[in-house]
């Protein structure tokens, strides 16, 4: 490949680009956040340090299950309580949780979300496969909200699950 050294090539900025910069930092630290925050909720679900998560959250977090039976918690102490008892009465009943991500998080405004995909196991029964969507909704770099919804398909599925095979989880 032959390279032209005197080739030139000039940019102009579009008067926007400033804004645009400011806009793609506040993205990018929403990102770097839910990025860390994911990181150590697993390993939260691995040790049960659920304490390393405050940091993330705004001191009035809110935590909201679109379409599910579970309580809405208000308040960072509460959100913190409720992920560590969802966590326990249901992920380490099975013998592994596996969690994937289906797209990659979409940042809009102030809003981040992703949607995934969590295969349970448990010995002699057919996996539990749930998917769904998190929303988090920042304010001053912290999650201020957490809403997860399940989708239709999924709520279906895993109630027929609990009920064909839900004696046999770990007590």
């Amino acid at each position: 490949m032959e390279y032209d050294h005197a080739l030139k090539v000039t940019r102009r900025r579009a008067p926007c680009t400033a804004h645009l910069g400011a806009l793609f930092g506040v993205h990018m630290d929403m990102m770097n956040t839910f990025e860390r925050f994911a990181a150590d909720f697993e390993a939260a679900v691995e040790d049960d340090d659920w304490s390393r998560l405050e940091t993330y959250l705004a001191k009035d977090a809110t935590y909201v299950n679109s379409g599910g039976p579970d309580p809405t918690c208000q308040g960072r102490g509460a959100v913190l309580e409720y992920l560590k008892a969802d966590v326990s009465s249901m992920d380490r009943r099975f013998d592994s949780r596996t969690l994937i991500a289906l797209t990659p998080p979409t940042v809009r405004d102030d809003r981040l979300s992703r949607r995934w995909r969590c295969t349970y196991t448990l010995a002699g029964t057919p996996d539990l496969v749930v998917e769904g969507e998190a929303r988090y909704l920042f304010e001053h770099g912290l999650i201020k909200e957490i809403e997860e919804e399940l989708t239709a398909d999924s709520m279906l599925k895993a109630n027929e699950w609990m009920r064909a095979y839900g004696g046999k989880l770990r007590a």
